[in-house]
């Protein structure tokens, strides 16, 4: 018996899609203000160790958590199917897991202190000094994100999307400009810094209240009784995939850090920044779909799940080409008109090898959503284990011969092969595949743009250049796209625009 009619899926997508995209986009808006402003007014060195913070925050998440959110994501379906909500165990035992899991890499982190002190007290002194507010930073993020899965698995994205991607960075705007007014002393600005992740806990934790969602369970129900197998061998694999998906993401700054020191982590942290802006489709994307994909996977519904694919991969490759073309003409302009510490030009290929990896990534659509709630998830822990045998080494290498720069390289070329094996493999085992000619259409589209942009339109007026650049690239790439409407999503988003447009010129 059904507890809950469930939504139409695509219904889902496309409504919570638009609107999380748009907060995603503010949030991102409000975060390119705050690079803009640690890079211009506060030192690199503080500005590093908010990107420390984060990176091996995340790597406490995934041990901590031991991949019970994949395991949520996976299982939750048959929860929300066959128990009323007050009877679900299944968070219950996520949070027990996890808890359990900070506690132990807590005691390791104290166990092994001499180790991380002689890998940072060199070129990162500030780190150590302020170690100790890893804990509450990590710990509350560590449930925030808990909750955050929760909520997806209760179609309720939106709030949550707010919280992470705009109020945090509006209480980080907040935290710099008391710092540069010299309204904040150092020691507040990292001590409030590390509990951000506390006041969005708590914010999601009476949202849900509110909504009536926030229901769970630590007896054990039937559903958990005859699943129990099936999830423990799951999480098995799964919590080392997610390990070193959290390793490979976050190593680059660990290895900076511990030897070029915070200050280039902060470059490092302002460029990747700049080529995150590309993954914003991707965000709420993933977010609304993992669910969608985990119902489709129990219902067998194999026609959804190759819609789903195809849709997504034109929709954010589209996206990111357009996102990355646009940064890229215009970066050398934007230094120029902002006045950027020269330190941070240094790094400007990052931008270029993390944005073609970031293109290939989200060009290949959801595969990994994919292959993770399928019953093929063990190939997850394997594609990941690829990577991180790849990425680490590389990483390394790179860094010691390229510096800086040697971290985008690394990417990149992990990225393209990582993508490549999923890709491969959703193709042999399931005759999936997200690719058609508009997607060849789109990226010639998009070197056509670029190519004339950049040699063709060189106005001295930094200003004119970016105008006349941009507006000529919009054209060239988006006009034939939605001509010829070769993405739902795309000619959607702009119908709706230009409707907004002609309602507001009526007025």
């Amino acid at each position: 018996m059904l507890h809950q009619p469930e939504p139409n899926i695509m219904g889902i997508i496309r409504n919570q899609s638009i609107r999380s995209s748009f907060i995603t986009y503010i949030g991102f808006a409000i975060g390119a203000l705050n690079a803009y402003l640690f890079s211009k007014y506060v030192p690199p060195e503080i500005y590093g160790l908010t990107r420390i913070f984060f990176s091996t925050s995340m790597l406490f998440y995934a041990f901590a958590s031991f991949g019970t959110a994949t395991l949520l994501n996976k299982f939750y379906p048959y929860y929300r199917d066959y128990l009323p909500i007050k009877s679900r165990d299944l968070f219950g035992i996520v949070l027990i897991v996890s808890m359990t899991g900070f506690l132990l890499v807590t005691a390791g982190t104290i166990v092994f202190h001499d180790v991380i002190d002689r890998k940072y007290q060199l070129m990162a002194p500030l780190f150590l000094q302020y170690f100790y507010l890893l804990y509450p930073f990590a710990f509350f993020l560590l449930l925030f994100t808990l909750f955050e899965n929760f909520s997806y698995n209760h179609y309720k994205s939106v709030f949550p999307i707010f919280l992470k991607e705009v109020l945090l960075r509006a209480l980080t705007s907040i935290l710099i400009v008391l710092l540069i007014f010299n309204l904040f002393t150092t020691v507040d600005f990292i001590w409030a810094f590390a509990f951000l992740y506390a006041l969005l806990f708590f914010a999601l934790l009476l949202y849900l209240k509110t909504q009536k969602t926030l229901h769970f369970t630590f007896q054990t129900s039937s559903i958990t009784r005859r699943l129990a197998g099936k999830m423990m061998t799951f999480n098995l694999w799964i919590f080392g995939g997610s390990v070193f998906n959290a390793v490979q993401q976050n190593i680059d700054a660990l290895m900076i850090t511990s030897t070029k020191g915070l200050s280039y982590t902060a470059v490092l942290e302002f460029n990747t920044y700049v080529s995150n802006v590309i993954q914003v489709p991707q965000r709420s994307v993933v977010a609304i779909a993992v669910p969608v994909l985990a119902k489709a996977w129990k219902d067998r519904d194999m026609h959804a799940i190759q819609r789903i694919y195809k849709r997504s991969s034109m929709t954010m490759l589209i996206f990111s080409l357009l996102i990355f073309m646009m940064i890229w003409l215009n970066l050398e302009s934007a230094y120029n008109i902002l006045h950027l510490n020269p330190l941070y030009w240094e790094g400007r290929y990052i931008i270029l090898f993390y944005g073609v990896s970031r293109i290939i990534e989200l060009g290949a659509g959801v595969n990994g959503q994919i292959i993770g709630t399928s019953n093929m998830w063990r190939f997850d822990f394997v594609s990941n284990l690829i990577l991180i045998a790849l990425s680490v080494p590389l990483t390394y290498l790179f860094i010691k011969q390229l510096g800086i720069t040697g971290p985008g390289i690394s990417q990149l070329i992990t990225i393209f092969l990582f993508t490549l094996i999923r890709y491969s493999f959703l193709a042999r085992m399931y005759q999936l595949q997200p690719f058609t000619m508009k997607t060849l259409y789109v990226v010639l589209l998009a070197l056509l743009g670029w190519v004339v942009g950049y040699y063709l339109i060189v106005p001295e007026n930094h200003y004119l250049r970016v105008i006349l650049r941009t507006g000529w690239f919009m054209a060239v790439f988006l006009g034939p796209i939605i001509y010829f409407e070769w993405s739902q999503d795309v000619t959607e988003t702009f119908n709706k625009g230009l409707a907004l447009v002609r309602k507001y010129l009526r007025k």
